[in-house]
């Protein structure tokens, strides 16, 4: 019998979703540690990008960046699970797009074999309180209070934020408007061929629409969002250099090489996908280089142009929203909404397009918020933050992206990084920036788990560039 080990560091992880899961099966590496692992749903490791999803959506990146460091890697768990999945030749694997429900069984499969053997406790339940008294805890709903060296927030991807126009006639509250696309019941839809609004039109709004279409919807979409645009679509084949390799650059510089790069790409026939795929192992540090009004001045003018190249669809996703689109069934458009008013069982939109001096109405059955998932913390009044917010532990990014952090360590409203209470994931955005896709999020877990956010240290943050060189 092996004698339990002295000195043992206990960390405590609120929220069981991907990130969460990969700091877990990172931090149990070390025999120092002993890692609780609480999350509110059954399932471990899917968060809402991997247990919202049906049996037809795709990831929107290859099977090759899907790889985060465990064994059995990715592709071979698909070789021996979900063969069928994967758009082989000759036994070799191409760029294959394969369902998000097959990646959150893989994930879920290794992380239930290490609670199974003991490495890994598991609660679970849902955090309303987090303090520190003499030592830190963690209070659940049910009562149960866990107590710990360090806690991590690793609550993922939050509910999209509730769009702010003029609603007198109380839409908002009603059943035409459905807050999060992830929670849609069909039920709370209106008939087959009613008529729906989804606001927003990035990844979140491809994957309701083309969802839609497969539960049989066949009345009129419309998608609208500031500039109207969708995301762009993969391109396989070619390679290109880092351009800004250990080359932090103001944004206005920034995006001059970038496009001086895709145009030496496309003189050589590679696709302009290949040099934004090249330089993401320095975007941390690129961000970390720009002070508050770069950053203001790169969300203002050049967040959407960014976002609709970073975030792309799979090949056979594109093609079916740009048959949508063709077909008449999904109306794209620029603008902002004004106000909304109820219509009988649906409601009246108006809206600005985009340019435009004069309002339009148009009538829908039905409102879908697919504004992508929440970042800003100032209003929220999630259980878990509230006495965190309170005491000023856990202070809200004056740019609305999400919780102030230095490195991984959770900053108080002194400026003071905390030496127990740390972050992962999509909340330290405002640190990270790029801080929501796989490859990021399982670079920033080996960071956190080694101990350098731990140690509340932000002199190496800029490791993360060299964790991330296999982005």
């Amino acid at each position: 019998m092996v004698a339990e080990q002295p000195n043992l560091r206990s960390i405590v992880i609120v929220g069981g979703g991907l990130s969460g899961v990969l700091l877990a099966l990172r931090a149990i590496e070390n025999p120092g540690n002993r890692v609780v692992l609480i999350e509110r749903s059954s399932a471990l490791g899917r968060g809402v990008a991997y247990g919202a999803c049906d049996h037809a959506h795709l990831l929107n990146v290859p099977v090759f960046r899907m790889e985060v460091g465990l064994t059995p890697t990715f592709e071979h768990w698909l070789r021996a699970n979900r063969p069928h999945e994967l758009n082989t030749e000759d036994g070799e694997l191409r760029d294959s797009f394969v369902t998000r429900r097959s990646f959150g069984d893989y994930i879920e499969e290794i992380v239930e074999h290490n609670v199974a053997a003991g490495r890994l406790k598991r609660l679970r339940g849902e955090v309303v309180e987090i303090g520190r008294e003499e030592t830190p805890y963690a209070l659940l709903k049910d009562g149960r209070v866990l107590k710990g060296d360090q806690v991590v927030l690793a609550t993922g991807n939050l509910p999209p934020k509730t769009p702010r126009f003029i609603d007198e006639g109380g839409v908002l509250d009603s059943p035409v408007f459905i807050p999060d696309p992830w929670d849609v019941h069909r039920d709370r839809l209106p008939a087959g061929d009613g008529r729906v609004l989804l606001i927003g039109a990035g990844l979140t709004m491809v994957d309701v629409a083309l969802r839609l279409v497969r539960n049989g919807h066949t009345g009129p979409i419309t998608a609208l969002s500031r500039h109207g645009l969708l995301p762009s679509r993969h391109a396989h084949g070619g390679e290109w250099r880092n351009a800004f390799h250990d080359r932090p650059l103001p944004p206005l510089q920034a995006f001059r090489l970038l496009r001086r790069e895709t145009r030496e790409a496309a003189a050589q026939g590679v696709p302009w996908q290949r040099v934004i795929d090249a330089v993401r192992p320095s975007l941390a540090s690129i961000w970390i280089s720009w002070d508050s009004a770069d950053r203001r001045r790169f969300l203002r003018h050049c967040r959407t142009i960014w976002d609709v190249r970073r975030h792309r669809m799979p090949t056979a996703v594109a093609t079916q929203i740009e048959a949508l689109v063709k077909a008449g069934a999904l109306d794209l458009r620029a603008g902002r909404i004004q106000k909304v008013d109820r219509a009988g069982d649906g409601a009246i939109v108006t809206l600005r397009p985009r340019g435009a001096r004069d309002s339009v109405q148009i009538e829908v059955d039905a409102i879908i918020n697919c504004t992508g998932p929440r970042s800003s913390f100032d209003d929220m009044n999630e259980p878990a933050f509230v006495k965190l917010k309170e005491l000023g532990l856990l202070v809200a990014d004056e740019l609305g992206l999400g919780v102030r952090t230095f490195g991984c360590a959770v900053v108080d409203r002194y400026s003071i990084p905390s030496d127990w209470l740390f972050a992962i994931g999509p909340l330290t955005r405002p640190e990270w920036w790029e801080i929501t896709a796989v490859p990021e999020i399982s670079a920033q877990s080996y960071y956190l788990a080694g101990g350098l956010g731990l140690s509340g240290q932000n002199s190496l943050l800029r490791n993360f560039v060299d964790l991330g060189a296999g982005i």
